[in-house]
C-alpha cells in the first residue's frame, strides 16, 4: 500500500508535501520521496520526518509525493519516478498494481522500450512516451485507458498536474483547493488537516488537470465501473477518512455490530487490537454491551506489523503490550480486523494468556482472507493466506484462542450495502476480482 500527494500553486510546495505525507504515513513506511519545481527531488528510507527534513528542501510552488511499503520492485526503486521525454519531462507517483505489468512491459521492450526500474509504475511512463498524440495531455489520457488497473495516480509534468483513478477505483484519491492552488491525496483526512475546501473524490476512470489560471478539468477516459477495495475501510485508511461520503470509522463499528449479531460471543471485556481494531471493538461492544477495556496497550513509535516487509513477530512484541491489570482473571474477547498470515494474532493470544487471563476468544469483523491482492497489497501469494490453508478449528487451534469467529462474506457485504457503499471489490474474502 501507499500514499501519494500532488501540489499545484501553492507556497512551498515542498512543505506541504511533507505535511500530506505525514498525514498518509500509515500507508507506508519504508520509503518517502518528493518531486518539487524542475523535477528536483528527495528520497530516502524512513519515516516521512527522516528523509523530508528541512535541510533537504527545495523551495518550489509545484510538486508530488510518496510514501511506500514494497508490493513490486526494489527498495532502492523509490518513487516518485521521473524521465525527460520528447513531450516534456514528466514524474509520477503511484498507488496500486498494474495487473498486467509482465506483458505490457514485454510489449515496451519489444517495440525498443528500455526499463530504468522494475517498478510497473514506469510503464505508465513508457505509454505517455508512445501515445500517437504530441500534446501531452491527450497522451496520458490514451496511457490511462489502455492500463486497466490498479491505480490512483499524481502525474507533474512541465505544464501540468494530473491526477487519476482506474475505471474500477480500486484505489481512493481525493483533492481541495488550498490557497490559490490544489492539493491532491490519497485520503480526504490529510486534505482536512491542511484546512483544504471544496475537497472532491475523484471519480474512477477519470483524470484531472491542474494548470495556471484555470479551474480544475476533469476529463472522463474509461466508463466507471465501481469497485473500491472495502480492505480500505476495514484496515489501511485513517478512522477520520471518508470514502463515498461514508466515514471510516462507522463502518468499523457496523461491521463489529454485525459480528455480534451473527456470533454473540460473551465475555467479561471486549479488548480491541489496536489501532485498526478499535473502532469494531467499540461496536461489538456497544450491541453486545460487554465494557471496552485497553486490555494491550500500543507503542504508536512502532510501525503497522502487517505493512512491514520482515521480522513481524519482533515488530508485534515491541508495539503491543498486555495490560495484566485489566486482563488477569478474565474471559477476554479480542476484537481485530483481519487476519492475514496468522503470525500476528498468535502472538497477541500468547501475550494475553501471559497475563493470566481465564479464557481468550478471537473475534474478526471480516472474512477469512483467502484470495490474494494484486491491485497494490502485499499479499499476492495465497500460499501467504493462513486462511486459504486451514479451516477454522485449525486456524483456532494455530491462533491458540479458546474461540475463533469471523463475520460472514454475506454478512460483510451487508453492512456495505447498509452504510451506503456499494461497487466494492471483495476478491481477497470471495475470489471475485474485477480485472
Amino acid at each position: 500500500m501507499c500514499g501519494i500527494a500532488g501540489v499545484w500553486n501553492v507556497d512551498e510546495a515542498y512543505n506541504v508535501i511533507h505535511d500530506v505525507l505525514l498525514t498518509l504515513q500509515h500507508r507506508g513506511q519504508q520509503s518517502a520521496g518528493v518531486v518539487v519545481n524542475g523535477f528536483k527531488s528527495v528520497k530516502g528510507e524512513g519515516l516521512v520526518e527522516n528523509v523530508l527534513t528541512s535541510e533537504r528542501y527545495i523551495p518550489g510552488t509545484k510538486g508530488i509525493g510518496h510514501v511506500r511499503y514494497s508490493t513490486y520492485g526494489s527498495l532502492d526503486e523509490i518513487q516518485p519516478i521521473t524521465a525527460h521525454t520528447l513531450k516534456g519531462r514528466i514524474s509520477v507517483a503511484h498507488n496500486g498494481n498494474i495487473v498486467d505489468a509482465d506483458e505490457k512491459r514485454r510489449f515496451i521492450m519489444e517495440s525498443g522500450g528500455i526499463f530504468a526500474t522494475t517498478l510497473d509504475t514506469e510503464i505508465i511512463i513508457h505509454y505517455f512516451s508512445i501515445a500517437p498524440y504530441a500534446n501531452p495531455r491527450e497522451s496520458l489520457q490514451w496511457a490511462l485507458s489502455r492500463i486497466k488497473a490498479a491505480y490512483s495516480i499524481v502525474v507533474l509534468h512541465d505544464t501540468f498536474l494530473a491526477a487519476a483513478r482506474d475505471s474500477f477505483g480500486i484505489r481512493p484519491l481525493f483533492y481541495g483547493k488550498f490557497q490559490e492552488g490544489y492539493i491532491v491525496a490519497s485520503e480526504d483526512v490529510a486534505l482536512r488537516v491542511l484546512g483544504c475546501e471544496e475537497i472532491t473524490e475523484i471519480e474512477p476512470g477519470t483524470v484531472v488537470f491542474f494548470t495556471d489560471n484555470k479551474p480544475p478539468e476533469i476529463v472522463r477516459f474509461a466508463k466507471r465501473d465501481d469497485r473500491f477495495c472495502s480492505f480500505e475501510f476495514v484496515y489501511f485508511a485513517r478512522p477520520d477518512s471518508n470514502f463515498y461520503g461514508v466515514n471510516v470509522h462507522e463502518v468499523r463499528k457496523a461491521l463489529g455490530r454485525k459480528l455480534y449479531e451473527e456470533h454473540k460471543l460473551q465475555a467479561d471485556i471486549v479488548v480491541p487490537v489496536l489501532d485498526s481494531g478499535f473502532s469494531g471493538a467499540l461496536g461489538y461492544s456497544q450491541a453486545s454491551g460487554i465494557p471496552i477495556e485497553y486490555g494491550l496497550i500500543r507503542n504508536h513509535y512502532i510501525g503497522r506489523s502487517f505493512i512491514m516487509p520482515k521480522n513481524r513477530q519482533d515488530i508485534v512484541r515491541r508495539k503491543l503490550a498486555a495490560l495484566n491489570a485489566v486482563l488477569e482473571g478474565k474471559e477476554v474477547l479480542l476484537i481485530d480486523d483481519s487476519i492475514v498470515r496468522g503470525t500476528t494474532m498468535k502472538l497477541i493470544v500468547e501475550m494475553v494468556k501471559e497475563a493470566g487471563v481465564k479464557k481468550v476468544y478471537v473475534g474478526i469483523h471480516s472474512p477469512p482472507v483467502v484470495g490474494p491482492c494484486n491491485y497494490g497489497i502485499d499479499t499476492s501469494r495465497r500460499s501467504e493466506l493462513i486462511a486459504s490453508q486451514n479451516d477454522l478449528e485449525k486456524l483456532q487451534e494455530y491462533v491458540g484462542a479458546d474461540k475463533l469467529v469471523y463475520l460472514s462474506v454475506e454478512g460483510y457485504r451487508e453492512v456495505f450495502e447498509s452504510c451506503g457503499v456499494r461497487g466494492i471489490c471483495m476478491g481477497c474474502f470471495d475470489l471475485n476480482y474485477p480485472v
